[in-house]
């Protein structure tokens, strides 16, 4: 039998993902991007966060309500998606620009991802 992909509810996605933005603050505060370029172990960390929101935007883009949310809070889940992509199928290459950028985005997401969660209770 076939599991339904939609069977979580959006709910717990957008908690984790928030969750896992959380995390990631907290890895990277207070470091410059030549600090965080030199380590490895947040450099992991820090993308291994990503990939998860990467997963949870690229599921929650099959529910069409959370969907037009996402567009209306100018939350970029295409690129989002893309970037869960690149870095796990990228995974000879670290491009350690593009993660640190990523945490710098998804640090200022995070209150339009708490308002699409607020709109969906």
């Amino acid at each position: 039998m076939k599991r339904d992909h939609l069977e979580r509810s959006p709910h717990l996605y957008l908690t984790e993902i928030i969750d896992f933005i959380d995390k990631i603050d907290t890895y990277v505060k207070g470091m410059s991007y030549d600090d965080f370029a030199k380590d490895n172990r947040t450099i992991d960390a820090v993308d291994a966060n990503e990939r998860k929101i990467g997963e949870a935007v690229r599921v929650l883009t099959k529910h069409r309500n959370v969907k037009e949310l996402f567009y209306r809070f100018h939350i970029p889940y295409i690129d989002l998606s893309d970037m869960r992509t690149d870095l796990t199928h990228e995974y000879f290459i670290v491009n350690t620009a593009s993660i640190w950028k990523t945490a710098q985005t998804l640090k200022s997401l995070r209150s339009q991802f708490k308002k699409v969660l607020e709109e969906l209770k």
